[in-house]
């Protein structure tokens, strides 16, 4: 990737993408971060529930804008993780409505980890595919099975 381009550093989730261990999770890790100091507080109405799934669904478009840009010949690469951070995202839209603890936040973390790499219920099927929405996409439905998952969790502690 050419660091010098500034949509590198996107693609590259800021720099996260350069790990030379597991440069997905470090991708999860940081968007985690930022979800946590910028969004975390201000997800507690239902105006800015929505503005933030606005602002998942403009990652997610850039994503497939920055992809072609940035990865040059390369399919998915590993250095890639902007395709993280909005699946990481998604997976974290339920937490406005339930307890919010940074607990829930490494639980929702954990199992989009999990549904990423394990591709399991049709996420492999998008995995195999390629080009830019197929590598943004895999990782947006394991978020969305992260946050069905995380509602099912909460609803089971709770009704003990």
């Amino acid at each position: 990737m050419n660091l010098r381009n500034p949509l590198s550093w996107l693609s590259l989730g800021f720099g996260s993408g350069l790990s030379p261990i597991a440069p997905g999770t470090m991708g999860s890790i940081v968007a985690m971060i930022i979800y946590y100091f910028f969004f975390d507080s201000l997800t507690t109405s239902l105006t800015n529930n929505f503005f933030f799934l606005i602002f998942i669904m403009i990652s997610f478009l850039i994503g497939i804008y920055i992809y072609p840009k940035t990865v040059e010949k390369d399919d998915d690469p590993g250095s890639f993780v902007w395709d993280e951070f909005v699946g990481m995202w998604v997976a974290c839209l339920p937490l406005s409505y339930i307890e919010t603890s940074f607990l829930w936040l490494l639980v929702s973390l954990f199992l989009f980890r999990i549904y990423d790499i394990w591709k399991p219920l049709g996420i492999r099927t998008f995995d195999k595919g390629h080009g830019a929405f197929n590598v943004m996409i895999d990782d947006v439905i394991a978020g969305v099975y992260s946050a069905v998952s995380i509602i099912f969790i909460f609803i089971f502690f709770n009704y003990i």
